[in-house]
């Protein structure tokens, strides 16, 4: 499974490539999806299940290759992540029958002031390319395989580059 957004730019993090938007503070973003098969036909999704979750990193350098790619400098796990109560980020079918849903990103995830809600880092005018917050959210999802009968995991990662409007 593939995790494919319109508009979005190829984030490369040690060897491993995933899609990356560049979210504002004070933005949020509902990103439909839709799950289809290799063939472009939609999948019955009714039995699977959607949950998510997020990491928050400091990159050191953020440069653009074109309108397409994304390099990122040297990556660090804040040390302090905030607790998944202080931001919005959910998923869930619509119509799962025909593979229809959303992942949402709500504007918490960001904060405008210096009193970031649990961990959340502040950003801020300083916040430029050579120090950014970079959230890796992963859309999740979990199903029963036909064949095997046994439950399939899959981790989407999502890259969101983080900057002060």
């Amino acid at each position: 499974m593939s995790l494919l957004l319109n508009g979005a730019k190829t984030l490369t993090i040690a060897g491993t490539e995933m899609q990356c938007l560049e979210i504002y503070t004070g933005e949020s973003y509902t990103l439909p999806l839709n799950f289809v098969d290799n063939t472009g036909n939609t999948v019955n999704c009714y039995s699977w299940t959607l949950s998510t979750n997020a990491k928050f990193y400091t990159v050191d350098n953020i440069t653009y290759s074109g309108n397409t790619a994304v390099n990122l400098g040297n990556l660090t796990l804040n040390s302090t992540q905030p607790n998944a109560n202080a931001y919005t980020i959910n998923a869930a079918f619509t119509n799962a029958n025909v593979g229809q849903g959303y992942l949402y990103i709500g504007n918490s995830i960001t904060t405008e002031s210096n009193s970031g809600p649990a961990g959340i880092p502040v950003i801020t005018l300083a916040n430029s390319a050579a120090n950014s917050t970079l959230v890796i959210v992963s859309l999740n999802v979990s199903r029963t395989d036909p064949l095997s009968s046994e439950v399939d995991y899959n981790r989407e990662p999502l890259g969101f580059i983080v900057r002060y409007q």
